[in-house]
């Protein structure tokens, strides 16, 4: 009973059919488990180079110049939880169709959603996504004054299209374990009136939940995870001191003009900003719900953006970051390989 309902606490997604395919004309040759294996490595070591290559793409429509673009994909490439971008992870695939889906949106395309609904098909990390939905449709709306009821329904199908897999796999679940007369498993989410085991499944047998994992015996893994902290913070004050002096400067610009505070904010306000708050709701998340030592490859796989924000520090700031990079990623790829607990 433990081992089923652990395992479908981790969607199945695109992976299992990859594999699947990929075992038609080898199942002579290997096993399905061995297939699965074999396609995971290959998938996810094609895709981080991939998403190197995207990372840079993105970072130029950013605004970045080619030399900070260069050092984005640089970093991305020796990222603190690099070693769960090459083994037999999500974190890879899942990180591709986020980039993507930014990527699509930098281009000024709408179909971004439908790549944040393939990143939710991977790992239920992807509802996080939907808020980059909703916030792009609010503020097209208050930018341009137009708020139709088709813009509304536009947003709110896309959000829907976004979150689909996640509840579609919620469905499958309890339809093959609860959805029988006499519930033989006996799972106690099957008494769930929405029919959702993740979030049981997560506090049952992970411990998931508000400052669960808050124990003295975990400080260990605070620390392990402390540099990420450090770096979003740092990043935050960062953002916050360029904003100011923006609007101390947008201030001057408009002292014999018709200026409102209102203007300043439509200005501050663009989609660049919903990266920073992304990355801040699900650092504390992390913080404070989470196992603490995964939210380093969390917020790797998740906030792409971050690897942009590093860029914009100075010296010596900016070496600092490359080398807590460097030797995390050396550690993590020697610790993992010999079976101890990473971040």
């Amino acid at each position: 009973k433990q081992w089923y309902q652990r395992r479908v606490a981790i969607t199945a997604g695109i992976v299992a059919g990859l594999a699947s395919l990929l075992y038609l004309p080898l199942q002579l040759l290997m096993s399905y488990s061995s297939c699965v294996v074999l396609t995971s490595i290959l998938l996810n070591n094609s895709l981080f180079y991939v998403n190197s290559l995207m990372l840079f793409k993105l970072s130029r429509l950013f605004g970045l110049s080619e030399t900070k673009s260069y050092q984005a994909a640089l970093l991305y490439t020796l990222n603190p939880a690099s070693i769960f971008l090459s083994v037999g992870y999500t974190e890879s695939l899942f990180s591709f169709f986020v980039i993507l889906g930014l990527l699509i949106r930098e281009a000024d395309s709408q179909l971004y959603f439908l790549c944040f609904s393939l990143a939710t098909g991977v790992r239920s990390n992807g509802l996080s996504l939907a808020f980059f939905i909703l916030y792009d449709h609010i503020l097209n709306m208050i930018k341009s004054g137009n708020f139709l009821i088709v813009n509304f329904v536009c947003m709110v199908i896309q959000t829907c299209i976004s979150i689909a897999p996640f509840f579609w796999f919620q469905s499958h679940l309890y339809k093959l374990y609860c959805n029988n007369a006499t519930n033989t498993n006996g799972s106690t989410w099957c008494q769930n009136e929405l029919g959702i085991s993740y979030g049981y499944i997560q506090s049952e047998y992970w411990g998931v939940g508000l400052l669960n994992y808050w124990q003295a015996k975990q400080i260990p893994n605070f620390l392990l995870a402390a540099p990420m902290f450090i770096l979003v913070i740092a990043i935050m004050i960062d953002e916050a001191a360029r904003q100011f002096k923006n609007f101390k400067d947008l201030r001057a610009s408009y002292e014999h003009t018709d200026y409102s505070n209102f203007t300043f904010l439509l200005t501050v306000c663009n989609f660049q900003l919903a990266g920073y708050l992304h990355l801040a709701a699900l650092t504390a998340v992390g913080l404070l719900t989470m196992h603490v030592q995964v939210v380093t490859r969390f917020l790797v796989a998740n906030c792409p953006y971050l690897f942009l924000y590093c860029t914009k520090f100075e010296r010596p700031m900016s070496r600092i970051v490359l080398c807590y990079f460097v030797v995390y990623c050396v550690a993590g790829t020697v610790v993992h390989s010999t079976f101890y607990p990473w971040t």
